[in-house]
């Protein structure tokens, strides 16, 4: 794999699948022509841990992360580079025009999304929710999609499981006429029941409703029968065992009720809150049935006479029902329905058999296996019923009779009627409206599926908790973040990971928000998965209910660490930046004070020229040593912002060490240094700049002069290897400490000034001595035992083919005669500096005229035309630049003007400065101070009249 391949490297097995796979023969070509912003947008789904898939190109050619796999079932091993369309041809109908929607530019979002699928060799239905959002190439155009993508299908065929047996359940009670329903809250103890329990047991319906007391029953039993059902029922509860029992109710016809009760304790599924409930069984009849056959002659009238009177009383309580009753025949012939029914069926027809049940229109519901068909015949839940099916109840959407277009979801329950000898002879039914619990059920579950999929999407760590403070909801962050599960992190588990000393100042915190409902907002340390403990932001804010007190608590935990680091190492590059001001500000001080005193020396002692020498030589050696000052700066300045250009050439290594030991000897000799040198025997030859590469080294040796005591030992040594030479500078001096080992090569970064220190500086040297290392392709390290044990600088360069050492002719020193005779003409608005160097250029042998103004050099050079012009860039009027424009015009025109050498000498030194000076027509460029060997080296090259 190589560098341009970096992007799969933590691809797991799609990467690597891609990475092994030929793409010459594939429309996008091969894998390292692919356009850059594919391969970001590739690299950044392969290292995701969430289903995720790009699809690329106008043929959305699809590459899936390893999350997503197991989605593609039997398609994963040839999903990877085929278009999505030939990928999911089944769903494309369906998703043809979302995809064209995004490769417009606009992003997609779907929760719960149905589709019919194909991934296990049959069609099934799938639930998805997943996001599609446009992928942009270099130019600013969509290219593609990025989607991820949840597989919500197991969750919502559970939770129309469960809503099935729930409807059943109420549709069984509903459609009974002799059993009522109890509910006993383990909470609260509040005992609720339906109206006709609350009827055999006296109590108002109202009341019940609302809810009363467990005794308010109990005690209405009759008392042989009551220790034994109150024993029944705390054993039920305390076991979460089947409650089945049967007791009498006294009635005030002095006629016992008896009753049948069966129960259980239920857990409601979403709010886990626990309730003992069952059901109530009028068996009066079956305990007296004997005796009823007994006297059934004797009171046949009476019975029939009391049967029209049920008869009555039933039609009027059908119609006084909340829910739709029908009584239809063992044929399916409706035989009644009451007043409910109609409402919500319409006026419907009446049928005298299952034949006719063709007008009635019923579709299955969404979330089962069927959804959105319509019933047969034989779907309804009246034909399966009579034909011996035991339903509990069946959901489904109608269209009611009348109302063209409207639909309805009710809930019907059914059970059938037997005679004696159990065949069936009609059938009972209750239909309930529960539309808007649908929708509402719908919307509570959509809400709740949106807010989980944002707070796993986002990158913060979600937490929410009760009023109490106790946590109750995590998002997977969490478990991502930390290596835990979010079970052992719930309630106040998260104490665990919070650093032990943050723990105290966060317990309070968090108890001052809870006692005063101000929003909660403090930095700590957090365990990392990595074991690291990282600080994080954390903040919440209170959910306040409708008497404004806070109910419930959201929050989110952000990652701070890496802002953190940012924000000390800005405070530590701002400390070494302060103190680098102030040491320019000290080492420009040093030099310019006795620059100052022998100016004001010379105007007392001008006829002395024993003085004035002198003078002249610390002005000079002062001069010199600014200079070195600024062009530290300078370089430092080129090689940070990539503005140095290496002059490579064939450089040995051993020269270039002679020459660095050369310079730096003066400073080694004053402070009586010992200096070794071991240099390996095999040559050592590179392709650099051989200045840059002689200032690297002689830094070094100038470095270890400075920082060792007067009389220290000093060691250049040279390994040479098989591809890389290896040039060490050890010495026994102050040391370096740790703390700053790892800072050494980073500008402004100094040891502490010690009084041995003969030397000053800014703190830039070993911080160019690496970045002109790295322009070499080499690398430089620092060593150090500690303060006190010396230090060890160790550079490695790559090795080039030896060549034969170039000749030294090159290097002769020019004679002063060679450059004398010259006419030359000296333009600088600075009248010290141009008449100072006119005089040294006097004393070699020349003519040279000066002028202050550029008309004046014009009009000057019109006169007598010299062989060499030295401009200054920064003149009045008109700038150097301009000026040499105008005499090399001059030139072309006037009759006897001969070539002449243009020379820029200036303050300015900057690249983009030589630059302007040779586009000008400059032949050489000097920045100021001159160097006076370079320079007469420059004009030793001028034409001579």
């Amino acid at each position: 794999m190589n560098h341009r391949d970096a992007f799969l490297a933590n691809g797991g097995d799609a990467g690597a699948r891609i990475l092994a796979r030929d793409w010459r023969s594939h429309p996008l070509g091969a894998l390292q022509d692919w356009p850059a912003s594919l391969r970001m947008s590739l690299g950044m789904v392969l290292g995701s841990s969430f289903p995720s898939f790009i699809a690329w190109s106008d043929a959305l050619f699809i590459f899936h992360n390893d999350a997503y796999t197991s989605m593609l079932g039997n398609k994963a091993a040839t999903a990877l580079g085929t278009p999505l369309s030939e990928l999911w041809p089944e769903a494309w109908d369906t998703l043809a025009p979302l995809t064209r929607r995004v490769l417009d530019g606009e992003a997609l979002f779907f929760e719960n999304f149905q589709v019919t699928i194909e991934r296990k060799g049959y069609p099934e239905q799938g639930w998805f929710t997943f996001s599609y959002s446009p992928l942009r190439d270099e130019t600013g155009n969509v290219a593609g999609l990025l989607c991820t993508v949840v597989e919500v299908t197991d969750k919502m065929l559970a939770l129309a499981r469960h809503k099935e047996a729930e409807e059943r359940y109420a549709l069984c009670l509903e459609a009974s006429g002799n059993i009522g329903t109890w509910a006993y809250e383990l909470d609260t103890g509040a005992t609720f029941v339906d109206e006709q329990f609350a009827r055999v047991f006296r109590v108002d319906a109202g009341l019940a409703r609302a809810g009363t007391e467990l005794e308010r029953f109990t005690d209405m039993m009759h008392p042989d029968d009551r220790p034994r059902v109150v024993a029944a029922i705390e054993h039920a509860i305390a076991t979460d065992t089947l409650y089945d029992i049967e007791y009498r109710i006294p009635q005030q016809s002095r006629e016992d009720v008896w009753v049948n009760a069966r129960g259980k304790v239920f857990r409601d599924i979403r709010t886990g809150r626990a309730r003992f409930a069952g059901v109530a069984v009028d068996i009066t009849e079956r305990k007296n049935a004997e005796l009823a056959r007994l006297e059934s002659q004797r009171i046949a009238s009476a019975a029939l006479q009391r049967e029209v009177e049920n008869r009555r009383r039933l039609d009027v309580l059908l119609d006084a029902a909340p829910v739709g009753i029908v009584y239809v025949d063992a044929q399916g012939g409706l035989l009644a329905a009451n007043a409910a029914n109609r409402a919500i069926w319409g006026e419907h027809p009446g049928a005298e058999h299952l034949g006719e049940y063709g007008d009635w229109k019923g579709w299955w519901p969404a979330g089962s296996p069927r959804a959105g068909q319509p019933l047969a015949l034989d779907d309804w839940p009246v034909a399966r019923v009579l034909r011996g099916e035991n339903l509990s109840g069946d959901i489904v959407e109608i269209e009611p009779f009348g109302a063209a277009g409207t639909r309805r979801t009710i809930l019907i329950r059914m059970a059938a009627m037997r005679n004696e000898q159990g065949e069936i002879v009609g059938a009972v039914a209750a239909n309930m409206d529960i539309s808007a619990q649908v929708e509402a059920e719908r919307a509570m579950r959509d809400s709740e599926a949106r807010f989980r999929s944002i707070t796993n999407l986002i990158p913060q760590l979600i937490w929410s908790a009760d009023a109490s403070g106790t946590n109750d909801y995590l998002n997977t962050r969490w478990s991502e973040y930390t290596g835990l599960s979010v079970q052992e992190l719930a309630g106040h588990g998260w104490v665990k990971i919070v650093h032990p000393d943050d723990l105290p100042a966060l317990r309070e915190a968090w108890a001052r928000s809870l006692a005063t409902g101000a929003p909660y907002e403090v930095e700590h340390r957090q365990l990392h998965h990595s074991g690291e403990y990282r600080w994080v932001l954390n903040r919440a804010l209170p959910v306040r209910g409708e008497d404004g007190s806070a109910v419930r608590w959201m929050g989110a935990v952000t990652d701070i660490h890496d802002k953190k680091r940012s924000e000390e190492e800005l405070k530590a590059a701002a400390r070494r930046k302060d103190e680098f001001l102030a040491m320019l500000a000290h080492e420009l001080r040093n030099p310019l004070a006795p620059i100052s005193s022998a100016a004001q020396l010379l105007g007392h002692v001008a006829a002395d020229e024993n003085r004035v020498r002198q003078a002249s030589e610390i002005i000079g050696r002062q001069v010199r040593h600014l200079t070195g000052l600024v062009d530290d700066l300078l370089d430092v300045s080129r090689v940070t912002r990539g503005l140095v250009e290496l002059q490579r050439e064939r450089v040995d290594l051993k020269a270039a060490m002679a020459s660095a030991v050369e310079q730096a000897r003066p400073l080694v000799e004053s402070r009586r240094h010992r200096l070794d040198q071991a240099m390996d025997a095999a040559p050592a030859w590179v392709d650099g700049d051989r200045i840059r590469l002689v200032q690297v080294i002689a830094n070094l040796l100038n470095n270890a002069a400075k920082y060792t005591p007067q009389g220290g030992a000093i060691a250049l040594s040279l390994e040479v290897g098989a591809s890389h030479a290896a040039i060490s500078v050890r010495d026994n001096g102050i040391g370096i400490d740790p703390a700053l080992l790892p800072h050494m090569f980073e500008l402004f970064t100094q040891a502490e000034r010690t009084p041995d220190r003969a030397q000053g500086g800014l703190g830039l040297g070993l911080a160019l001595v690496k970045s002109l290392v790295g322009l070499h392709g080499g690398s430089v390290e620092a060593h150090s035992a500690g303060p006190g044990m010396g230090s060890l600088f160790r550079i490695v360069l790559p090795l080039a083919q030896p060549v034969r050492a170039p000749s030294s002719a090159h290097g002769a020193q020019l004679e002063q005669g060679a450059v004398a005779g010259r006419h030359i003409m000296i333009v600088d608005d600075n009248a010290d500096a141009a008449q100072s160097l006119a005089d040294i250029l006097r004393a070699l042998g020349n003519e040279v005229a000066v002028a202050h103004d550029p008309r004046r050099a014009l009009a000057m050079a019109q006169q007598d035309w010299p062989e060499v012009f030295i401009l200054d860039i920064g003149l009045p009027d008109i700038d150097g630049y301009a000026l040499a424009r105008q005499l090399r015009a001059m030139a072309a025109q006037r009759a006897g003007a001969g070539p002449a050498l243009y020379l820029a000498l200036t303050g300015y030194g900057q690249a983009h400065d030589k630059v302007l000076s040779k586009a000008a027509g400059f032949d050489r460029h000097f920045v100021k101070p001159v160097d006076l060997a370079a320079l007469l080296a420059a004009l030793a090259e001028a034409p001579q009249a």
